[in-house]
């Protein structure tokens, strides 16, 4: 274990970002986000740790193969809101608008993610830290923060 020098185990930190697209409105909001409308999420998910000193290990000097970290942040965050509507359980008027009868069309339904959050960049990065803690923590690291990008420069951080 590569040591400080006052004898404590070093900690590190990495990042692995993911992008989606996902549609939503602010149902409470006073301006135009109240209206459905969509936006490209970018999430940085960082992590935290001691290194890998197993020697020959194939992530020797690594605190986390950064594919891992994706693989899960794909499969829990990414495919679950890509390309998907994501609607507050409270939001009756965005409800009823999404709802339709599928039976008389050939197609299948879109995908509409109900939560039982108002969709904000905030509520997002919370619900992302929820979502990925269990996993992270199995994979033997701790979360560290969750970072949320509606915009280019509009970013909402999470942190327990």
């Amino acid at each position: 274990v590569l040591e400080d020098c006052k004898g404590g185990s070093l900690m590190f930190t990495v990042s692995k970002e993911i992008e989606f697209d996902a549609g939503h409105r602010v149902p409470n909001h006073n301006s135009k986000c109240r209206n459905p409308h969509g936006h490209r999420y970018r999430v940085r998910v960082s992590i935290t740790g001691t290194l890998v000193t197993t020697p020959g290990a194939s992530n020797e000097g690594m605190l986390a193969d950064f594919g891992d970290l994706k693989k899960i942040m794909m499969e829990l965050i990414h495919d679950r809101f890509d390309h998907g509507t994501v609607v507050w359980s409270e939001d009756k008027m965005f409800l009823h608008a999404l709802s339709i009868d599928y039976t008389e069309y050939d197609e299948d339904p879109w995908k509409v993610i109900v939560v039982p959050w108002i969709p904000t960049a905030e509520n997002f990065a919370k619900s992302i830290w929820k979502t990925l803690d269990q996993s992270v923590w199995d994979m033997g690291f701790n979360m560290e923060l969750v970072e949320v990008w509606e915009t280019p420069t509009s970013l909402a951080t999470y942190k327990e």
